[in-house]
């Protein structure tokens, strides 16, 4: 097994499943605005050369200006990616998006304001300095709520279907990681560790992996489902 399929550290104690499919998600998906504007079939058409259709999915259309907006706001955060990735983050929450709504699962704007709110307070922060914090990453607190919406319920779905499958790493699989990465273990966490010592991080780290594992093969049905044209020569 790869040195680099495991990291541990103290950090990673306490880590509970919940959290875990949050920040899966969250990481795919939180960077993508919101802000395309959709009519009644889709994303608005612009008869516009310079902001090309990059990708049609089902009845929406992502345009070029789209997917450099999301890369813009990755960058303004200090994170890098190309476009061909972030123009495949977006389909992929289209789709999830689109099969949450099919299954009617929904997210209230009060459970959301309560997520945010909990989120901007327990980081010390006031409403009027999280709005400002937004405004230096170019974006608003009402953008903010409904993106947040949105990963929410992708989230609310992914969780459910976690929950379904009642993913279990046993005491073997957790061992058998330790075993195969001992040398790093022990340069990370001290010479002296045995595999009690980090079982719950492995075991943790693990149940991480299949859970994304899930995530993605759902975003992978849902793609074989759908409609999907990609124009990625037009990024350039």
């Amino acid at each position: 097994m790869n040195n680099n399929f495991i990291t541990l550290n103290k950090k990673l104690v306490g880590i509970v499943s919940g959290a875990i499919v949050t920040v899966i998600i969250l990481a795919l998906f939180l960077s993508m605005p919101s802000e395309i504007t959709l009519n009644e079939t889709g994303f608005i058409e612009q008869d516009d050369e310079n902001n090309p259709v990059v990708a049609e999915i089902n009845d929406q259309k992502i345009r070029l200006n789209d997917v450099q907006n999301a890369v813009n706001m990755e960058i303004s955060q200090g994170r890098m990616i190309d476009s061909a990735t972030t123009l495949d983050r977006m389909i992929a929450k289209i789709l999830l998006l689109e099969e949450a709504h099919a299954r009617n699962i929904t997210i209230t704007m009060a459970e959301v304001e309560e997520e945010i709110t909990s989120m901007y307070v327990q980081n010390g922060l006031s409403k009027s300095q999280f709005e400002e914090k937004l405004g230096e990453i170019g974006t608003s607190y009402d953008q903010t709520i409904e993106m947040y919406q949105e990963e929410l319920t992708i989230n609310k779905m992914l969780s459910d279907e976690v929950s379904k499958a009642e993913i279990q790493i046993s005491d073997e699989e957790a061992k058998l990681v330790f075993d195969e990465n001992k040398n790093i273990i022990l340069s990370q966490v001290g010479n002296s560790t045995v595999f009690e010592d980090v079982s719950s991080q492995i075991k943790a780290t693990l149940l991480q992996q299949k859970q994304q594992k899930l995530a993605l093969d759902i975003i992978e049905r849902l793609k074989e489902k759908a409609m999907i044209i990609t124009y990625k020569d037009r990024l350039q």
